[in-house]
C-alpha cells in the first residue's frame, strides 16, 4: 500500500498553472459536533472558500476566501487543495491551502482563525517548503497546535502555528517512503511505511511528536491491497484498508496486528472509487464516501457506503445519482467527515460543481446524515452557485 499514489494522482488531476489558489476541501465537525466547517462559493467572485454550517440555528456564514493574484490582478480561484479543522478544543480553526506560484512549485499557507471572531488571526506563510501541497490530499497531521507535513519520502517538518517555529526530521532509517497520518481525535501521529519489499506488505506505528521516533504497531505482510485507503481508531488498534478494484472492492481489517476480517464486495460492470473514510466509533465498521459508475458511461452517483466488519448487509445512502461527469474517479472530491458522536456524516458536494456547465443547482449542497435513523434520514444544505460567468474552471 503506497499513500503516495494516491496523492501524485490527485495532484496529476489539477495543473499547477499560474498564480492560483487551489482547494480540495472536505467537511470538518466542531468538537461539540454543533457546527460544520464546509467548502462553498463567494457569491461575488465565484471563488470557493471555507463556511461554517451551524446545525441548531440551521444557518450557514462564509468564514474565509482566499485570494491570489497575477501580475496585479486579482485571479479566478481554481480548484485543488485547503483544509479546514477544528482545534485548541474548538476555540480555533485551521486552514491550509497551497498557492502556486509557478508551474512546478506552491507555496503552503496556514491561517489560525478564531472560532468565535475574537481575538487575532495569524497567518503563516512557508515559501521555503516544497513539495507538500500533497500533505493537504488526506487529513491534516496536527497534535497539540502544531501540523505535520511531508517534505520528502523519509523526511517531515513540524511547524508550530504559535510561534511558526519549523523542526525538520529525516528518519534515516525508513527503507521505503513514510507516509503520516492522524489519529480521528488529533492526539496521536500514525505512519505507514512499506517494508523492504514493497509488495510483501506494511509496518504501520505511531510517530512521536516531541521527538519524532517512531514506534511499531503493527506489521501486516499478507492480505495488503495495494494503493487503499487507511482508516484507524484514535488508538491505533483497529486498521482498515479499504481498495477500489472496479467492479469488486476490497476491505481488509486487523485489530491489534492480527487480521480479523476481509471481505470482497461490489456489483458487476460497476466500477467504484472512494474519498474518504472513517471506521465507527463502535469499531464495527467502514464509513466511506464512494463514486459509481457504469463503463462506457458519464453518468454517475455519489454517496456514502457503510461496510461491516462482519457478513451482515452493506448499505448504500446514494446522495447524488445520475450526474454527469467529464471526468474519471472524482470521489476524490466527494471526501467527507463523521461526528464525534458518531451519530453523523457531513459530505458536500461543492467540488464536483467546479467547471460542470450542466451541474444541477439542487446537486450542490452539503449532506449531513443520520447515521442513527433507520433511513438514514438526510439533511440537505444549499450551497448557491455562484453567477454565470465566474465559475472556476474545472480540474
Amino acid at each position: 500500500m503506497k499513500i503516495h499514489q494516491t496523492r501524485n494522482r490527485v495532484l496529476a488531476l489539477v495543473a499547477l498553472a499560474g498564480l492560483s489558489v487551489y482547494i480540495l476541501a472536505c467537511t470538518s465537525f466542531s468538537p461539540d459536533d454543533s457546527k460544520v466547517l464546509f467548502p462553498a462559493f463567494d457569491s461575488g467572485s465565484g471563488a470557493i472558500g471555507m463556511a461554517v454550517y451551524d446545525r441548531e440555528t440551521r444557518r450557514s456564514e462564509m468564514l474565509f476566501v482566499p485570494v491570489a493574484y497575477a501580475q496585479g490582478q486579482t485571479n479566478t480561484m481554481a480548484p485543488a487543495f485547503m483544509r479546514g479543522q477544528w482545534m485548541d478544543r474548538g476555540r480555533q480553526i485551521l486552514l491550509a491551502y497551497a498557492l502556486a506560484k509557478d508551474d512546478d512549485n506552491s507555496e503552503i499557507n496556514l491561517l489560525v482563525l478564531p472560532s468565535s471572531g475574537k481575538g487575532p488571526t495569524k497567518l503563516l506563510r512557508l515559501p521555503n517548503l516544497k513539495d507538500v501541497a500533497s500533505s493537504l490530499v488526506m487529513p491534516l497531521c496536527v497534535v497539540n497546535n502544531r501540523v505535520f507535513l511531508q517534505t520528502a519520502p523519509h523526511e517531515i517538518v513540524r511547524v508550530d502555528l504559535h510561534t511558526g517555529i519549523q523542526a525538520r526530521h529525516e528518519f534515516a532509517d525508513a527503507v521505503n517512503e513514510v507516509n503520516l497520518f492522524p489519529s480521528p481525535d488529533g492526539t496521536r501521529l500514525f505512519y505507514f511505511e512499506s517494508l523492504e519489499n514493497p509488495d510483501k506488505g506494511v509496518s504501520f506505528g505511531t510517530v512521536n511528536p516531541e521527538d519524532f521516533s517512531r514506534t511499531l504497531l503493527m506489521r501486516m505482510t499478507n492480505g495488503i491491497p495495494n494503493g487503499a485507503l487507511p482508516a484507524c481508531d484514535s488508538q491505533g488498534k483497529v486498521l482498515a484498508l479499504l481498495q477500489a478494484g472496479g467492479a469488486t472492492n476490497q476491505l481488509a481489517v486487523w485489530r491489534e496486528g492480527k487480521p480479523v476480517f476481509t471481505r470482497a464486495f461490489g456489483s458487476p460492470g460497476v466500477e467504484w472509487s472512494f474519498g474518504s473514510a472513517a471506521i465507527s466509533s463502535k469499531g464495527d465498521k467502514l464509513w466511506a464516501t464512494f463514486q459509481k459508475k457504469t463503463p462506457g458511461t458519464n453518468a454517475v452517483s455519489y454517496g456514502l457506503v457503510e461496510v461491516p466488519f462482519s457478513d451482515a448487509a452493506i448499505r448504500e445512502t446514494v446522495l447524488l445519482s445520475a450526474i454527469r461527469r467529464t471526468g474519471d474517479a472524482d470521489a476524490v472530491y466527494f471526501q467527507g467527515s463523521v461526528s464525534h458522536d458518531g451519530k453523523t456524516a457531513a459530505v458536500a458536494s461543492t467540488l464536483l460543481a467546479l467547471g460542470e456547465k450542466n451541474f444541477s443547482a439542487s446537486d450542490c449542497a452539503l449532506f449531513l446524515v443520520d447515521l442513527a435513523s433507520p433511513d438514514r434520514k438526510v439533511t440537505k444544505v444549499p450551497i448557491p452557485l455562484p453567477p454565470a460567468g465566474s465559475m472556476p474552471v474545472s480540474k
